[in-house]
């Protein structure tokens, strides 16, 4: 590697390269929310950057010792041998000039994306004699080097970490799901022993029995004969997150949208109960995660891969079609249900009303939302008024299903003054007999997350137990 590159990158970093370990890195949720907008916006990692520069140099530097070798040792036809001689004074000039004034402008700032280094590289060629042949080829090779692939993080007291984008989903799950079972209190122990319910177990009983009383038959079960099949209930978890425009709202004392808190939330939540799931040592896992975007996509992230993409591309646009996602949300669970005998759990996070009708969809509300609208809230809008009713006849369908659990949470973003408003008492009508909406003050969005897995506790209690 030239001189001058090592001389630049040891003097604005220490180890340009390293990839820091450290499993308390992130300490808090703001931590979190700043490797989240990174990842999100390769342009704010700069070491991603310096670090293409100084790929390109090694790759350089290889291929100036390749050259030199080879002239030295391989008789070449003098054509040939001048060919190289022009190509060696050209990859000279890269490393020794072009890339140590690359990497300077990286680290000045002044060079923001891979197309503005390939840009400034050409630029810098421009006038330098060289072979047409020679100067296509290294071209073609700027075109093809590799993405961005790492950023550069700053924790509260000053400590840098570069973390590769394939790897920071992982990283950052991870750290978010440790976190969120420290805040998760300890489940308490008694002293009583409680049989669990479920069907008697009779071949076992009976060779039980034998065991104990050494008599065969046995001439009578005792009590602490019996073996039960404990029944294994399992939950699938919906996290139905909206992604309208108005989440784009920053976040009061943090530098974070709503939307973000809410990817964040669902990432904590996502990996918390894959580790739960991993830590009961059983072949069926106990919680089983999805996220569904309140968003004219209509699709439920249920994968680690669907998941990176969505955390990727979510934006904060358009209306709240909230009753469509439910009802994707609810369609795939019907399947969960019926093919993995699996209770539900709908959790909705939102921040406003819904505002977009499901075509062709005929709802039934009950009679006490029917008559509220008409008699307290007559001139309200008539979408919106449609929307709750669509809200209130989808959620009722499903958990007047005696067959399993069917439980809904409801969390709207907002300080306590929203339950002052007319959307708190619509919403809290449309949802009466299904759940009790929750209030999360946006500046608390940190909390969210323990929030939702306290509600979900309870519905799996019976499984974690």
């Amino acid at each position: 590697m030239p001189h001058r590159i090592h001389m630049i990158s040891r003097e604005r970093f220490s180890d340009p390269l390293m990839i820091w370990r450290d499993p308390d890195f992130i300490f808090d949720f703001a931590d979190a929310a700043s490797v989240l907008q990174k990842w999100r916006d390769p342009r704010k990692g700069q070491s991603s950057r310096e670090a293409l520069v100084l790929g390109m140099s090694l790759e350089n530097a290889i291929a100036v010792n390749n050259i030199r070798r080879k002239l030295i040792v391989t008789p070449l036809e003098p054509l040939e041998e001048e060919d190289l001689i022009r190509n060696l004074e050209i990859l000279e000039y890269l490393g020794n000039n072009t890339l140590p004034d690359a990497l300077l402008k990286v680290n000045m700032g002044e060079l923001q994306t891979k197309e503005e280094i390939e840009d400034f590289i050409q630029k810098h060629l421009k006038g330098f004699e060289g072979t047409a042949e020679y100067k296509k080829q290294l071209s073609e090779s700027l075109r093809t080097l590799e993405e961005l692939t790492d950023i550069e993080i700053t924790d509260r007291f000053g400590h840098k970490m570069r973390i590769k984008r394939e790897e920071v989903m992982d990283f950052l799950g991870n750290q978010l799901g440790n976190w969120l079972a420290r805040q998760m209190p300890a489940k308490p122990t008694t002293d009583t022993i409680v049989r669990p319910r479920g069907k008697i177990h009779k071949k076992k009983t009976f060779e039980h029995s034998m065991l104990t009383s050494q008599t065969v038959p046995p001439k009578s079960i005792d009590i602490d004969d019996i073996v039960v099949m404990k029944k294994d209930r399992n939950a699938q978890i919906y996290l139905i997150v909206d992604t309208s425009q108005s989440m784009r709202n920053v976040v009061e004392g943090s530098h974070f949208s709503r939307l973000e808190g809410a990817l964040l939330t669902s990432l904590a939540i996502f990996y918390y109960f894959k580790s739960q799931g991993r830590s009961r040592r059983t072949n069926q896992k106990a919680f089983r995660t999805a996220v569904v975007p309140i968003s004219k996509s209509r699709r439920v992230v249920s994968t680690e891969y669907e998941l990176e993409r969505f955390l990727l591309t979510a934006t904060a646009k358009g209306r709240t079609p909230m009753s469509a996602s439910i009802k994707s949300a609810i369609n795939h669970a019907k399947v969960k249900k019926n093919t993995q005998n699996r209770d539900i759990h709908f959790i909705i996070v939102t921040d406003g009303r819904p505002n977009e009708l499901i075509p062709g969809y005929d709802p039934t509300p009950s009679r006490s939302l029917l008559s509220y609208f008409e008699e307290e809230r007559d001139s309200i809008d008539p979408v919106t008024r449609n929307c709750y009713m669509e809200l209130n006849s989808l959620l009722r369908d499903v958990t007047r299903d005696q067959s399993r659990t069917w439980k809904v949470s409801y969390f709207l973003i907002g300080s306590e003054r929203m339950k002052l408003t007319d959307i708190w008492q619509d919403t809290r009508r449309a949802l009466r007999g299904i759940t009790y909406p929750i209030v999360i003050n946006p500046s608390r969005m940190d909390v969210l997350a323990k929030t939702i897995v306290t509600e979900s506790m309870r519905l799996g209690q019976s499984t974690i137990s």
